[in-house]
C-alpha cells in the first residue's frame, strides 16, 4: 500500500451480512482522519438514487407486482442490473471527485458483495458470475479489500438483534454466500487483486489495528 501521506487510498470492507464491516468502516475512517488524513466513510448500495431504491427492494418494502395479483421480491438479474448502475453513479459522483481531492475513500462493500450476491442463483451449485463481472467491468478496482471472514453463527447472533433483516439475512442464505464469497476472494486474488483475510471473530479493537496497520502500511 501506498504512503497516504502521498496517495489517499480507495479501501473497501467486505464480508457477510454481521460480519462487521459498517463498524470497521466507520472506525478506519475516525483513525485516518485522527492523523490529518482527509478520509471519507461510503457504502452499496450507496445513498444515492439507485441505491435507496435497492435498499427498500432489499428490506422488502419494494416488492414487485405478479400477473396473478400477488407481489414477491425482484428478480436476481433485476437486482444485478440495478447494483451496477448504482456503483458507476457512486463511482462517477462519490468515490472518484474524492481520490482526486486527495481524500482516502473507505467503502462498505463494492462489486464484491455484487459477485457473491448476485452470482447466488440458487441452493444448488450453480453460480453464475460471469454475467455479473460483466455488468461491473468499469467500476475502479480498489487499492486494498479487506475481506472479514465470519461464521455464519457469529452474523446470526449478531444480526439477532436488530429490528429487521434483508432477503439475504436467513441461515440457509449465508451458509450458502459463505461459501461463494470463497470462490469470490479466491479468484480475484488470483487475478491479482489485493485481498486481505482477516478474522471477523477477533476483538472490534484488535480488528481495527489489523485494518489500519496495513493501510498505513505499518505492519
Amino acid at each position: 500500500m501506498a504512503d497516504l501521506s502521498k496517495n489517499a487510498p480507495f479501501v473497501v470492507i467486505e464480508g457477510l451480512d454481521g460480519a462487521g464491516t459498517t463498524t470497521q468502516t466507520a472506525l478506519l475512517v475516525e483513525r485516518l482522519q485522527a492523523t490529518g488524513q482527509e478520509a471519507i466513510s461510503t457504502r452499496e448500495p450507496s445513498d444515492g438514487p439507485v441505491g435507496v431504491l435497492i435498499r427498500q427492494m432489499l428490506s422488502k418494502r419494494v416488492v414487485t407486482p405478479r400477473a396473478d395479483g400477488s407481489v414477491g421480491p425482484v428478480g436476481r438479474e433485476v437486482l444485478a442490473l440495478l447494483f451496477a448502475a448504482d456503483r458507476l453513479d457512486h463511482v462517477e459522483a462519490e468515490i472518484e471527485p474524492a481520490l482526486a481531492a486527495g481524500k482516502a475513500v473507505i467503502s462498505d462493500r463494492y462489486y464484491h458483495s455484487s459477485f457473491a450476491y448476485q452470482g447466488d442463483v440458487d441452493a444448488s451449485d450453480h453460480f453464475d458470475i460471469d454475467w455479473v463481472r460483466t455488468l461491473n467491468e468499469r467500476a475502479r478496482t480498489p487499492d486494498v479489500t479487506f475481506f472479514l471472514e465470519a461464521p455464519v453463527d457469529l452474523c446470526l447472533s449478531r444480526m439477532s438483534g436488530r429490528g429487521s433483516r434483508d432477503i439475504y439475512e436467513t441461515r440457509e442464505k449465508l451458509e450458502r454466500l459463505e461459501r461463494r464469497y470463497a470462490q469470490v476472494m479466491g479468484a480475484l486474488e488470483e487475478e491479482g487483486e489485493r485481498i486481505v483475510r482477516l478474522d471477523a471473530s477477533l476483538a472490534i479493537d484488535e480488528l481495527s489495528d489489523a485494518i489500519y496497520a496495513i493501510v498505513t502500511g505499518e505492519s
